[in-house]
């Protein structure tokens, strides 16, 4: 495709409301619709108008930003505050995972070795590419954490053990070195603490973990998500529908996997959360009930419902009503 100049210039608060108001939305209070967009920011914004669009699905160029009749700015609005909840809600429940799974590890495979507190470079252990690597892509991040520093002044070896590096490395860090056994039997340590005996099944969940927290982190769009990999069909889904293995639908399921392995408490409470925060979006846009359920597999009938089920469903239907 020949590349263009790009023409579009900025807009004032005052145009960006001629602008959605010429795409069919309505403002009734254009003090609130400069808040809004104030607070949001009008690109932001077009993240959340997109399902209300009358082309919704369709993002290539035949994709109109026209919105349905009688689409109001509060509506949309709605779904970027649903969105918020999202993120805040799964926050909070993927630091639970993240800290579990890095004391498993820690734990399994340290155990293993215990001769070696160090076996995170030990070419035994770990592959090669890891350990070349390990000094420059890990260990330049967590030599400086007061921690490490303490313990390096008072013993001669080069790394801190397993059990103190280990703490401080990111959770991208702990699905490299989880990739990076050599062993499947000592990956398989680990993985069937989850009940999980397929390593690509579990390193799956790994990965969509960690997008997941970073997408929530750094305040991307949630509803929609979209995995650079795909989830490998195991234990925490088993069956999927197309499509599925790389959206929000499949990677609900696999945190409500791993964390009713940690705490079915806490998984439980999670669903409640969810389903609290989508109600609320429900009763102030009733319409939008069947792309939420479609990108996110979250399935609530009312506020009654003794189980709250998020869900794989074989949904056809791909037009949002």
């Amino acid at each position: 495709m020949a590349r263009t100049q790009y023409e579009k210039q900025a807009k004032s608060f005052d145009e960006q409301i001629s602008i959605l108001r010429r795409n069919g939305v309505v403002i009734n209070d254009e003090i609130k619709a400069k808040e809004y967009l104030s607070d949001i920011g009008y690109y932001r914004l077009g993240f959340y108008a997109f399902p209300f669009e009358v082309t919704y699905p369709i993002v290539n160029q035949k994709r109109l930003h026209d919105v349905r009749p009688g689409t109001t700015i509060e509506e949309i609005v709605a779904l970027y505050y649903y969105d918020f909840d999202l993120r805040s809600i799964l926050n909070k429940y993927l630091s639970r995972i993240e800290v579990s799974i890095r004391t498993t590890i820690t734990y399994q495979i340290s155990l293993k070795y215990s001769a070696d507190p160090y076996w995170f470079v030990n070419p035994s252990v770990m592959k090669a590419s890891f350990i070349a690597d390990f000094d420059k892509e890990v260990y330049s991040h967590v030599r400086n954490k007061p921690t490490i520093v303490r313990h390096r002044k008072k013993y001669i070896d080069k790394y801190a053990p397993a059990w103190k590096t280990m703490e401080f490395m990111t959770f991208g860090n702990l699905e490299v070195l989880y990739d990076n056994l050599i062993f499947d039997v000592d990956k398989k340590l680990v993985s069937n603490q989850y009940g999980e005996p397929a390593v690509s099944a579990f390193k799956s969940y790994l990965s969509a973990v960690r997008e997941l927290r970073n997408a929530c982190a750094h305040g991307n769009v949630i509803y929609e998500l979209r995995l650079t990999s795909g989830i490998v069909s195991g234990k925490a889904c088993p069956t999927m529908s197309p499509g599925t293995n790389q959206n929000l639908v499949g990677t609900l399921q696999v945190v409500d996997y791993l964390l009713r392995k940690i705490s079915v408490n806490r998984a439980n409470d999670l669903q409640n959360e969810l389903k609290a925060a989508t109600l609320r979006l429900y009763k102030k846009v009733p319409s939008i009930k069947s792309m939420v359920e479609n990108n996110t597999g979250i399935i609530v009938q009312s506020e009654n419902d003794n189980i709250f089920r998020m869900y794989l469903r074989n949904i056809v239907k791909k037009v949002f009503r």
